[in-house]
């Protein structure tokens, strides 16, 4: 089989330039050398991508799902031949520009190594991958964030003044319109030829699919805000229990305190460890605040109702009635419009 699959972790160990020199060795030894554009031009090598499904994408593990239909063509005049159609060989018999997805994680592959020479020796490759692959995400407008995600394809054992890959001019790259992933939308399908620059400065010739992709805000104000903001609410309630009742205000703040606790176990998953504060952390780290905030009121005003100062507990509390919800907008604010 030659395409390779190389993950992005071996791509920063350097195994990928060993890779590409065993490549390079191979097709030497092979004695299977690239045809020849007139005047020395590098052999084209014409990309068409289809985006056929979207199923996943991963803010936590920094990948995406994708179901993904590749075809290539170069023509190679050696291969010329009189049958009235088609034939089919291995791939391993013709030269072929040694074609590698470099940010896969892990895939399958429905095609067979194979591919088709037309009479006139126009040679057709075609590849169809399901699976992960890798893509670093700034997520520091979580969740109002949107990305582009990228398929880069190399010409692994070949310079850029060998081997070029260009859009086919007969159709051009394309995504479904109907996709499986739920909480995105995902929009703008290309293909273009750009150089790939490996972590050692080596370059090869590439060809980029990238779509964009936003998060779909709602799904998040569903899920994750709004049970945060009714929790922030709840805290509230204890500023409308009478100082007197100290149990029952306890009670309503500690409450409050555990069940925010879980929630930030629930909500830990969706995110990974990165070493900056999104719009979400900062809402949640605030509303965290305000919930603490809400339980030193109660021991503040229990205190007071304890040492008759009662009527000076029941202004604080109607004080906190105003104060806590002007909090509250102006952390909505910070965290999500500033």
């Amino acid at each position: 089989m030659f395409v390779w699959i190389v993950n992005e972790q071996q791509q920063k160990a350097g195994l990928l330039t060993g890779l590409l020199l065993f490549l390079l060795s191979f097709n030497a030894s092979a004695g299977l050398s690239r045809p020849v554009a007139e005047n020395g031009k590098p052999t084209e090598v014409h990309v068409i991508g289809a985006v056929l499904d979207v199923d996943r994408i991963d803010s936590a593990e920094q990948n995406f799902t994708l179901n993904f239909y590749v075809i290539f063509r170069w023509l190679d005049p050696r291969l010329a031949h009189d049958d009235p159609g088609s034939v089919i060989r291995n791939l391993s018999e013709v030269w072929n520009p040694r074609l590698t997805i470099i940010n896969t994680q892990r895939h399958w592959a429905n095609t067979r190594d194979e591919v088709e020479i037309s009479p006139e020796g126009l040679v057709t490759y075609r590849l169809h991958v399901f699976g992960d692959f890798s893509q670093p995400l700034e997520l520091h407008d979580f969740p109002q964030d949107s990305h582009i995600f990228e398929v880069p394809v190399v010409a692994a054992g070949y310079r850029p003044h060998e081997v070029t890959l260009i859009p086919d001019p007969s159709i051009d790259s394309f995504i479904s319109e109907k996709l499986s992933v739920a909480d995105w939308k995902v929009s703008n399908m290309q293909g273009q030829s750009r150089e790939i620059t490996l972590a050692n400065g080596l370059r090869l010739p590439g060809f980029v699919f990238s779509f964009e992709a936003e998060r779909l805000l709602h799904h998040y104000v569903i899920k994750a805000i709004t049970p945060l903001a009714l929790i922030v609410m709840m805290s509230w309630v204890v500023f409308w229990i009478d100082p007197k009742q100290v149990p029952n205000q306890l009670s309503v703040a500690v409450t409050t305190v555990l069940t925010l606790i879980a929630y930030h176990i629930a909500l830990s998953g969706r995110l990974p460890d990165i070493p900056y504060l999104t719009h979400m952390d900062k809402f949640l780290f605030s509303s965290t605040v305000l919930v603490f905030m809400s339980l030193i009121e109660v021991v503040v005003t229990s205190h007071l109702s304890s040492t008759d100062q009662l009527h000076v507990a029941r202004r604080i509390d109607r004080t906190a009635r105003w104060l806590f919800p002007l909090l509250f907008v102006s952390v909505l604010a910070y965290s999500f419009f500033m």
